[in-house]
């Protein structure tokens, strides 16, 4: 009577490297992917973020614009400011004063007007607003980035057909009778290092 001796079933070594190799292969799209849908998903949180930035300064300027009044104001050494509204200049984009500023429950005693600039300086858009509407008043100006890493921001002056850089509303004209109002909008133009421009238009509500 003969025996038949069993072999146990395993994989040869061929056999083995082929899986590994088949493994690796799928390792290596599955990792491909993955981090592509991770570049992905920042890129479009900065995009967001970015937006976001936008919308803020959009919204600001919006409400600062409608707000804004001609107004004599005073230095920090509490004489008279040769002009009531300026912008265009160096760093300076514009400065002026505004009303409508909130004050909640009349926590403090204040006035609802405020002078606010924007600045920029070179690669930041800066909302500078002081406490108070003169600088000879206590209190140091509170400094919002609402922009940064920009490579070229202006401000420009429209009145009619005519479109100014900069401008100068001298405190003289509060006393000229009929004075009109000195432009009916501006036009805020932003590069970005992308290579993309904002245009944007706002109305003054003078």
């Amino acid at each position: 009577m003969t025996r038949c001796c069993s072999k146990e079933a395993g994989f040869t070594l061929v056999e083995m490297l082929i899986a590994l190799f088949i493994f690796s292969l799928i390792s290596a799209g599955t990792m491909t992917a993955l981090t592509g849908a991770l570049s992905a998903k920042a890129q479009v949180k900065m995009r967001l973020a970015g937006i976001s930035e936008i919308e803020v300064m959009r919204a600001l300027i919006k409400a600062d614009m409608q707000h804004m009044i001609l107004r004599q104001n005073r230095d920090s050494f509490g004489a008279a400011e040769p002009y009531i509204l300026s912008g265009g200049y160096d760093e300076n984009l514009i400065t002026f004063t505004r009303t409508g500023r909130v004050n909640p429950g009349g926590l403090q005693a204040r006035s609802e007007l405020q002078r606010v600039s924007y600045i920029f300086d070179g690669s930041r858009v800066i909302r500078r607003a002081l406490p108070n509407e003169n600088p000879a008043q206590a209190g140091n100006p509170s400094n919002r980035i609402l922009m940064d890493g920009v490579l070229d921001f202006q401000i420009e002056f429209i009145k009619g057909n005519e479109i100014l850089s900069n401008l100068s509303v001298p405190s003289a004209a509060l006393a000229q009778a009929g004075q009109t109002r000195p432009f009916d909008a501006i036009r805020l133009r932003a590069e970005f290092k992308s290579g993309q421009v904002l245009d944007q238009y706002f109305e003054v509500g003078l």
